[in-house]
């Protein structure tokens, strides 16, 4: 096994919407969800955010909406027969042309969002170009620097969403040295099928960022805990999510003979939550789990001083 390598990720800005990470170039019309100065189809440094070129779209079609109520009111004054019909011409046009304009700029929000649905699919497969030219380099960048390569396909992973693309992220993040401090995610990689990978990154997160292991991740340990336990350090992967588990009692409520099997191997801070939620709901059996965890503090804590308090 290759040696886990210490890396300091870029910071990953979340978006409401997934569209948000798109920008396009103004030049060639290229999309990319990179970070890239220069477009990569045209080398100009002319990229702006999807958003951005909509309002664009949406000023240009206001902008052509004047116009044609201008040309109206020229053409209705040069038809006009008597200087009375040129002036009520002029003035009405020019009046209905400044309504137009404030009517308009209340309505510059809605515009843009209906601009926006109309470059996007417009732009279906010159979208799925620029993700194909961003998944080519994030290959590229692998093979020679494995934190990029990441970063590439996390945001990629914001517009496609695959298990192609998922299992490519869980590869690349079981070669770095994990962080409690690093901005980590488990539920937008899990998978359908067994992935050992998967298995060692949510036994890693347990430790790590408990708070990340919910219903999600436990479903799927429990789904595949025959071939997680034949792994080399299964049982300590099982161990520590059902220690996970017990921080919350809904996880407990929902869970209780998977944390019974691996009550006798949890660490002595999460028996603790356990022996706290046990106390703290008396009329409570969880299937036996409240007999196994009384079993254990007679065994092991009975005598231990940080469990007093809770006698």
């Amino acid at each position: 096994m290759n040696k886990k390598k210490p890396v300091n990720l870029r910071p990953y800005y979340k978006t409401r919407y997934a569209y948000e990470k798109l920008r396009v170039c103004k030049h060639c019309g290229s999309f990319t969800v990179l970070w890239e100065d220069k477009c990569a189809n045209c080398g100009k440094q002319t990229l702006i955010q999807v958003m951005d070129q909509a309002l664009i779209n949406a000023k240009h079609s206001m902008q052509n909406e004047r116009l044609i109520a201008l040309l109206i009111t020229l053409a209705a004054v040069l038809f006009s027969q008597t200087f009375l019909q040129i002036v009520l011409c002029f003035l009405g046009g020019i009046a209905l042309t400044v309504l137009l304009w404030r009517f308009q700029r209340k309505m510059l929000e809605p515009e843009t969002r209906r601009q926006l649905g109309k470059l996007l699919r417009s732009s279906e497969r010159r979208i799925v170009e620029g993700i194909y030219l961003n998944l080519t380099t994030a290959s590229a960048a692998t093979r020679d620097d494995e934190q990029l390569g990441y970063e590439i396909l996390r945001e990629v992973a914001t517009i496609v969403h695959n298990d192609r693309v998922r299992l490519q992220q869980i590869m690349l993040l079981q070669t770095f040295m994990l962080r409690k401090d690093m901005d980590l995610v488990l539920e937008p990689l899990m998978l359908e099928h067994f992935e050992p990978a998967l298995a060692e990154y949510i036994g890693e997160l347990a430790k790590l960022k408990r708070e990340l292991i919910k219903h999600k991740a436990i479903r799927y340990v429990l789904m595949h805990e025959q071939e997680i336990l034949r792994m080399k350090g299964g049982a300590g992967i099982m161990t520590v999510v059902a220690g996970a588990a017990v921080r919350m009692k809904t996880y407990v409520d929902a869970y209780p003979d998977f944390i019974l099997r691996y009550a006798r191997q949890l660490p002595k801070d999460r028996y603790l939550r356990l022996y706290q939620l046990v106390r703290r709901n008396p009329n409570q059996t969880w299937n036996g789990l409240r007999d196994e965890a009384s079993a254990i503090y007679n065994e092991k804590y009975r005598w231990d001083p940080e469990f007093q308090n809770w006698e």
